[in-house]
C-alpha cells in the first residue's frame, strides 16, 4: 500500500511537472518581421510558424508524407486537381471551426496581391482556385497539372490560417499575433527579446507521423532572439535557455561528448547557401566573370577552414540530401584560379599595379551584401580568396530592410540566399523569369535570369509525373543554371542544434532545419 501511495506521488508530482514544462529556444535572428505563413520566406519565422499553425498534409524529418489536417487526398489523373476530405474535430486558436472554407480563404488569399506573399505564392504553383465540396471536403485546381501539389500542402507556408482572426484582425495585426490551429497559440511578441507561446489545450490533431496524440506535455515555448553564436551557446550552459540552433561546430562537437547536452545535425534540403549573381549590371553581366569569380574560389579548403570539415561544401543548386540532385554539378566550374585569371584577361579586365584588375578605368569591383544572420564570415574568406586573382570584393554589413530595397532597385552585384525544401521545383522561385524582381514586386530572381529555355524546363518539372523523367528534367535544369554561373554555391546548409539533456522529444520538421516542440517531455 505504501508503494502504491508513493508510485501514485510520483506520478502526480511528474504530471504537475510536465504540466508546467517551459522549453525556451534560442533563435539567431533578432529581427523576425511577420509571423503569417502566407507572407515570410524566412526559416527564422518558420521556426514559430511550425509550432502555432498546422499543415493540409504532415510531414516528418524524412520528408514522408502523413496525413494532416487532411485525412486522405486523391489526386486527379490529369494532374490538375486534388480532392482532400478533412479533417471534422479541429479548432483554431479562437475558437472557429476549420472546415473547407477555411482552406479556400487561405489558398485564395496567399494569391491575393494585396496579402504580398514572399515563398507561399510560388509554392502554391499554377493554383486556379478551391472548389467547397461540403464542409469538409475541398477540391483545388491548378491551371496545368502540378506534381508538386502534396509537397506543398505540407510546406509551413502553406499552412491554413483562422480566415475570422484575418478578417477581424486585418493582414499586418495577423502577422503580429497569428491564430493557427497548432498545438501551440500565441501569446505575446516583446520586440528584439522574445516571443511566448502557450499550450493550445484542445489540441487533437496531431499529424499522422508523431506518436504523441493530445495536448502537449510542454506549457510554454519561449522563443528568446540572440543573434550571437556565443552568447547562445553560454544561455546554454548556464541554464537560461533550453535549446540553441546553429550551435558553432567546434561548441558542437564540445557539448557533444558532455553528458548534460545532447545535440543533432539536420542536413538542410533545398537551396544550400551561396550567391546569387545579378547578370543585368556591373562585371557579372559578362559570363566569363560570372565563371572566373565561381573558379577563384576553392570551396572545400573555405570549408574546411571555415567549419574545420563537418559542413561539406556546396556545387549546385540543390543540396546533396536533396530530391533529384544531379551530381554533374560537381564538374562545372570547379576550382581553377589559373582559368580564372585567362577568363578574366580575356573579358579585357587586365591586373592593375596594387593587384586588382582594371577595364576601361573601372576596378574589377564587386559588392557583396551581407544583411544578418547570412554568415559575414563567409564574405570575408571570399573576399581574400578572390583578391589572390584580381577581384576588388566589398563587404557590406546591412539590414535586411537595405538589402531588400537594393534588391527590388537593382542596385546590387550579388546577394547570398539559401532556401530550406524538400522539393525541386524550388528553383522556380529563383531562376524563372516571371520572379525577377521590380520595384513594386519583391521576388527571388535575384540574379536577374530572363531564360525562356529555363523558363519552359522549370514548368516543365513542376508537370512531370514519373520520378525518373522528373528528375532527368531537374538535372537539365540545374546543368543550365551552373553553366550560365548564375548561382554561386558555397556550403550545403545545416542546422546545428544542442539542448539540454534532461528533455526528449525534440525533432527536425520537413527538410531539416525547424525544431519541432511538441512533443517534448
Amino acid at each position: 500500500m505504501r508503494l502504491h501511495h508513493w508510485l501514485l506521488a510520483a506520478s502526480l508530482i511528474a504530471g504537475q511537472a510536465s504540466a508546467q514544462l517551459t522549453i525556451t529556444w534560442g533563435e539567431d535572428d533578432a529581427n523576425p518581421r511577420t509571423f503569417d505563413p502566407r507572407v515570410t520566406q524566412s526559416r527564422h519565422e518558420s521556426q514559430l510558424i511550425v509550432q502555432v499553425f498546422d499543415t493540409l498534409i504532415g510531414s516528418d524529418e524524412n520528408n514522408k508524407l502523413y496525413p494532416g489536417l487532411a485525412k486522405s487526398w486523391t489526386v486527379a489523373p490529369d494532374g490538375m486537381s486534388v480532392t482532400l476530405q478533412l479533417r471534422d474535430d479541429v479548432t483554431f486558436h479562437d475558437g472557429t471551426k476549420f472546415n473547407a472554407q477555411a482552406v479556400k480563404f487561405t489558398f485564395d488569399t496567399i494569391v491575393d496581391p494585396q496579402v504580398a506573399s514572399r515563398a507561399a505564392v510560388d509554392i502554391i504553383g499554377p493554383y486556379a482556385g478551391c472548389d467547397v465540396l461540403s464542409e469538409y471536403e475541398v477540391r483545388v485546381r491548378y491551371s496545368r497539372p502540378f506534381a508538386p501539389a502534396l509537397a506543398s500542402y505540407s510546406q509551413n507556408e502553406l499552412s491554413i490560417v483562422s480566415p475570422s482572426a484575418v478578417q477581424r484582425m486585418g493582414n499586418a495585426d495577423f502577422a503580429m499575433a497569428p491564430v493557427g490551429a497548432g498545438p501551440f497559440r500565441f501569446a505575446s511578441w516583446d520586440r528584439g527579446q522574445r516571443v511566448v507561446l502557450e499550450r493550445f489545450d484542445a489540441y487533437n490533431w496531431a499529424p499522422g507521423f508523431t506518436a504523441h496524440k493530445g495536448p502537449s506535455r510542454v506549457q510554454r515555448v519561449v522563443h528568446r532572439f540572440i543573434p550571437d553564436a556565443a552568447t547562445r551557446v553560454a544561455a546554454l550552459e548556464r541554464g537560461e535557455i533550453d535549446i540553441a540552433d546553429l550551435v558553432p561546430v567546434l561548441d558542437l562537437r564540445r557539448l557533444g561528448s558532455d553528458r548534460r547536452y545532447k545535440t543533432a545535425i539536420g542536413n538542410a534540403t533545398g537551396l544550400p547557401f551561396g550567391l546569387l549573381l545579378n547578370t543585368n549590371r556591373g562585371p557579372f553581366a559578362d559570363l566569363r566573370v560570372r565563371q572566373a569569380f565561381a573558379m577563384g574560389i576553392d570551396r572545400k579548403l573555405l570549408s574546411d577552414d571555415l567549419f574545420f570539415g563537418l559542413i561539406a561544401p556546396a556545387f549546385g543548386t540543390l543540396s546533396t540530401t536533396t530530391l533529384g540532385y544531379w551530381p554533374g554539378v560537381e564538374k562545372i566550374n570547379q576550382y581553377d584560379p589559373k582559368r580564372a585569371a585567362e577568363l578574366l584577361d580575356e573579358a579585357g579586365w587586365k591586373m592593375g599595379p596594387n593587384g586588382i584588375r582594371v577595364k576601361d578605368g573601372q576596378t574589377l569591383s564587386i559588392d557583396y551584401q551581407v544583411p544578418p544572420p547570412m554568415e559575414p564570415e563567409v564574405a570575408v574568406a571570399i573576399q581574400a580568396e578572390l583578391k589572390r586573382i584580381g577581384f576588388d570584393v566589398r563587404v557590406e554589413n546591412m539590414t535586411f530592410a537595405r538589402a531588400n530595397q537594393m534588391i527590388q532597385d537593382n542596385t546590387y552585384d550579388a546577394q547570398p540566399l539559401r532556401w530550406i525544401s524538400a522539393d525541386p521545383s524550388l528553383m522556380e522561385i529563383m531562376f524563372h523569369s516571371r520572379n525577377m524582381p521590380r520595384s513594386d514586386l519583391f521576388k527571388f530572381n535575384w540574379a536577374r535570369v530572363s531564360d525562356p529555355a529555363l523558363d519552359a524546363l522549370l514548368e516543365k518539372g513542376t508537370t512531370v509525373v514519373d520520378p525518373d523523367a522528373r528528375n532527368a528534367v531537374y538535372a537539365e535544369i540545374q546543368k543550365r543554371v551552373m553553366e550560365g554561373a548564375y548561382w554561386f554555391p558555397i556550403n550545403n546548409q545545416v542546422q546545428t542544434v544542442a539542448w539540454r539533456a534532461e528533455h526528449s522529444g525534440y525533432r527536425f520538421a520537413r527538410a531539416q532545419w525547424i525544431m519541432r516542440f511538441y512533443e517534448v517531455e
